[in-house]
């Protein structure tokens, strides 16, 4: 018997013997995102496939039906094999829903969507968090609808009473119940109507709000809570409450492989402890391959992240206080950086503990303190007491613009020198203007080039814009949007408007004259204020929580292979954190809503790990689904690396392009890309048993 129909017999057996259960298991391997309802097509779970120092995940989805189940636990043991036993470190994630009530493109739906991962055990302190035990049921809590504007969300006009969804659904169909407050105030003043999708579309009646749960259809209940006030709920406030016959949960678990692990393949057992059930056993297997990753990612990045907006999101401000002490965004910016870092990200960091830089009265630049500075990035750069050794691969100059341009000049030169003293020097860029527009922009940023150009010639010049020959000179790193270095052109009118767009070949002799190539990723790729059209807005390589897995997979080979550029530029891993505090009343926390610049979670790549939220004591950044998804599109570019190492290039561009052919052409069937990455590790370990030639003398 093969080893995939062993796995697949076994599979049915465990489903045939907890068939009388109201809950049962499977895995699910390679990019795929796990919803509660709707259609499922998951590939046979065939053996992990892992290079040493690399970290590998699947998921466990478990389906609850009739009345549902408490699952008590997701366990691995440990993995054995003919040779020997492995013992890689585990983290088990519950995937908490995220519901999307804006689509971000025409490719996106509304609904339950799975994004923050809540760790039984958490990586950084070992506490123990919230991810179990947790009942699956067959029906959602009521959601909140939040408003919308210009492509943002916009906090609800009530006061935030809840509206709390009980009972136990019997009806045959996947429904939305929604609830509408017809006419606002405290519970048991406020009335609301309730209809269902699918459903007649008709209204309810009216009803007055109630803290005891009413029936509504189906074996479902709704009832009320709030503070008193007559704020608590307002006309055309709505909730959502979603519903079905079998509705999924969701489990992430990252196995990392020893840098020392010895190749082959091993054995283990998931086991799901269901309460009141005996424990339903899976098999998973672990082929690891016969070659190991660096720690440090060889693909550079540049995530951006504001650590005082983090620590505002985390702890609030001090009474008094505009923005949360130094002590709380020192902590939680590095906790953040760590966790980045163990997703093979460099994310930005340390301008909020930039050197003061003073004058003496004839003008002379003071010594400026830098341990400041260094306590908050040093360990990064360093790759100190980080996870498996890894460094950050960029180092973004601070901002200095409140000087005047003389001392800007020598505060650039300082830093500069206190950067090569430490060995920084190589990483650290500039980012001399966002996004320019306007002729205005364009002039600020030659100015500044001229300015970095005179007081730190050493430090790389970046701007986020396209080719442009009036910068040749200017720019040493030019990054533009990915949909201007491939653009789309679907008909005539589009193909003249994009005919202005440098392509990556006009790339070429800049990039013989010293110059680099990174890219970036914008809201333009779902649509920047509305719900992205189809066919435009399409498949592009994105970031939103309501798309594909291998849209958010995509960017590694496409970055390493199909364009061959030199590094990522992201604009922010933590928007949705700055916007929740910056809000008027009660805010839409980070948990409820990450819809800005019209998508799902662009630039919002973490939740806040609250302990009230996730439990524990100590508060922690909560991973997304889609930062896991990007981890693997890094460790594919390392995969490539490996092989134009080895100089398999055309092997390498053969089997990539039968699953990606451009940025926003690329199959997003899980199964290619497991086969994928299977075929390319099988290649780098073949190189690596070829006998090496002598050179010839």
């Amino acid at each position: 018997m093969n080893l995939r129909a062993g796995c697949t017999l076994f599979f049915l057996a465990a489903v045939a013997v907890s068939s009388r259960a109201e809950c049962t298991a499977q895995l699910a391997h390679g990019p795929v995102k796990i919803r509660p309802h709707g259609p499922l097509s998951l590939p046979p779970p065939g053996p992990l496939v892992c290079a040493r120092n690399e970290t590998c995940s699947f998921q466990v989805v478990i389906t609850a039906t009739r009345r549902g189940c408490r699952v008590e636990g997701v366990r691995l043991s440990e993995f054995t094999s003919a040779a020997g036993r492995l013992a890689p470190p585990i983290t088990v994630y519950r995937q908490a829903l995220l519901n999307v009530f804006f689509r971000s493109n025409e490719q996106g739906d509304i609904g339950e969507w799975p994004d923050a991962l809540i760790p039984a055990a958490d990586p950084e302190f070992a506490e123990t968090r919230n991810a179990f035990p947790v009942y699956a049921a067959l029906l959602s809590r009521a959601y909140k609808r939040y408003r919308l504007r210009g492509g943002h969300t916009l906090p609800a006009a009530s006061a935030g009473g809840l509206a709390v969804a009980g009972g136990n659904y019997s009806g045959a169909l996947d429904k939305r119940i929604q609830i509408e407050i017809v006419q606002g105030g405290a519970v048991g003043r406020a009335t609301y109507v309730w209809w269902s999708d699918p459903g007649p579309g008709m209204r309810s009646a009216p009803r007055t709000t109630s803290f005891k749960p009413e029936a509504l259809e189906d074996g479902l209940t709704i009832a009320f809570d709030g503070r008193g006030h007559s704020d608590d709920f307002v006309t055309g406030d709505q909730f959502w409450v979603f519903a079905g016959p079998a509705r999924r949960l969701a489990f992430w678990v990252d196995v990392s492989v020893p840098a020392d692990a010895a190749a082959g393949l091993f054995s283990s057992t998931v086991e799901v402890s269901v309460a009141d059930s005996r424990p339903q056993r899976l098999p998973v297997e672990l082929r690891v391959a016969d070659f190991a990753l660096d720690s440090t990612s060889s693909l550079p990045t540049h995530f951006g992240a504001n650590w005082r907006s983090i620590a505002r999101a985390h702890f609030g401000n001090a009474p008094g206080q505009r923005e949360p002490p130094d002590a709380s965004t020192l902590e939680m910016g590095r906790l953040y950086a760590r966790a980045a870092l163990r997703n093979s990200i460099t994310l930005e960091g340390g301008k909020e503990f930039a050197p003061v830089y003073s004058f003496s009265a004839d003008g002379r630049l003071l010594p400026a303190d830098y341990s400041a500075y260094d306590r908050a990035v040093g360990d990064f750069l360093d790759g100190r007491g980080t996870p498996g050794g890894a460094r950050w691969t960029s180092l973004r100059l601070p901002d200095f613009a409140a000087h005047a341009p003389a001392q800007r000049i020598e505060i650039i030169r300082d830093f500069a020198r206190h950067a090569r003293e430490r060995g920084w020097l190589e990483r650290l860029f500039a980012l001399l203007f966002d996004e320019p527009r306007t002729a205005e922009q364009f002039a600020e940023l030659r100015r500044n080039a001229e300015m970095l150009r005179a007081a730190g010639p050493s430090i790389t010049r970046l701007a986020s814009t396209d080719l442009n020959p009036a910068l040749e000179g200017l720019v040493q790193r030019w990054a533009p949007v990915v949909n201007h270095l491939a653009p789309r052109s679907l008909t005539p009118r589009e193909a003249w408007r994009n005919r202005h767009f440098p392509r990556r070949a006009a790339y070429e002799s800049r990039l013989r004259a010293g110059d680099s190539l990174w890219w970036y990723h914008s809201c333009l790729s779902h649509g920047c204020s509305e719900t992205g059209r189809s066919p435009g807005n399409d498949n592009w390589p994105t970031m939103v929580v309501d798309s594909s897995a291998a849209a958010n997979r995509v960017f590694g080979f496409l970055t390493a292979v199909n364009y061959s550029i030199g590094g990522m530029l992201y604009w922010d891993v933590a928007f949705a954190h700055a916007r929740s505090t910056e809000m008027p009343g009660p805010g839409v926390d980070v948990w409820d809503g990450v819809y800005y610049f019209g998508g799902n979670g662009d630039g919002s790549l973490f939740y806040p790990g609250r302990p009230e939220q996730i439990g524990g004591t100590r508060h922690i950044p909560i991973e997304s689904l889609r930062l896991k998804f990007v981890r693997d599109s890094l460790v594919d570019a390392e995969y490539a690396r490996l092989l134009e190492q080895a100089g398999e290039g055309e092997f390498l561009r053969r089997e990539v392009s039968r699953v990606i052919q451009k940025a926003y052409v690329w199959d997003a069937d899980p199964q290619a890309w497991l086969d994928l990455r299977a075929r390319l590790a099988e290649r780098i370990e073949h190189t690596r048993r070829r006998p090496s030639v002598p050179p010839v003398r």
